[in-house]
């Protein structure tokens, strides 16, 4: 499987600390049936970005020298989570920071008070930019727990969505699991990642919170969501849409 969405690179945020620490998450991975993982930094202030690549691209080779020292079958591809704030207005270098070099972007939000129009022009914005936007675990932001079919509106636009596994697997609050369900179940999701930080905060054990999923989800469509649709993020390549027409998000007020 692929972890699209993972905090893999010690000393970069809230992640590991150490390299020791990047590395037991890496053989976590591994015990999970992960053999590929994009190394999503926090990237929070996009005038940092020339810094960020810089310490991002050297922990990546620090990373795979040690897995390639050690015959570890484990790839691990740069990326980064960027925050979507005024500064992505400006004409700075996003390529840098997309999925691979793709045309792929994994952006996150403000959690609260953020009001929907800044959401929707903040994605123009990169879209304009000849970028597809994937939004990091939608299911944990206040404007879409509040009103659902405001997914609906965005995949319109051509985003694409990353919902957390321990979402899911019913590992954070309620309002979460019930919208990342509802996106699974309609396949409004086109992806499912670790987003892990650490060993014990949010860890990547992909299998073990497989095994918490509501049973009724689509297998096939689980398949995609770990492995051919991140695959085709890794590739440049597109991400085909739902299996199923008409599958809309239900309004929720």
């Amino acid at each position: 499987m692929i972890d699209l969405h993972c905090h893999i690179l010690y000393g970069m945020d809230d992640g590991p600390r150490d390299f020791d620490t990047s590395l037991r998450l890496c053989y976590l991975a591994m015990e999970n049936g992960i053999e590929k993982i994009v190394a999503t930094s926090h990237l929070t202030s996009l005038v940092d970005i020339d810094h960020y690549v810089a310490a991002r691209d050297e922990r990546i080779a620090e990373l795979r020298a040690e897995l390639e020292r050690r015959e570890l079958n484990l790839q691990i591809y740069p990326g980064a989570e960027v925050f979507a704030g005024e500064d992505l207005m400006y004409p700075l270098p996003l390529e840098k920071v997309t999925i691979n070099g793709s045309r792929y972007i994994l952006v996150e939000f403000d959690f609260y008070n953020l009001r929907f129009s800044t959401v929707l022009r903040y994605i123009e914005e990169i879209l304009k930019r000849g970028l597809v936007p994937i939004i990091a675990h939608p299911e944990r932001y206040s404007f879409l727990q509040i009103q659902y079919d405001r997914v609906n509106f965005l995949m319109d636009m051509g985003v694409l969505f990353q919902v957390n596994a321990g979402s899911l697997a019913s590992r954070s609050g309620r309002e979460e699991f019930d919208l990342a369900y509802e996106m699974v179940l309609k396949q409004a999701a086109n992806f499912i990642a670790t987003d892990a930080h650490s060993l014990h905060n949010r860890p990547n054990d992909l299998l073990r919170m497989m095994r918490d999923f509501p049973p009724n989800i689509n297998q096939n469509w689980l398949e995609r969501m770990v492995r051919t649709s991140p695959q085709a993020v890794i590739d440049n390549e597109v991400v085909i849409p739902s299996m199923e027409s008409g599958l809309l998000i239900r309004g929720r007020y």
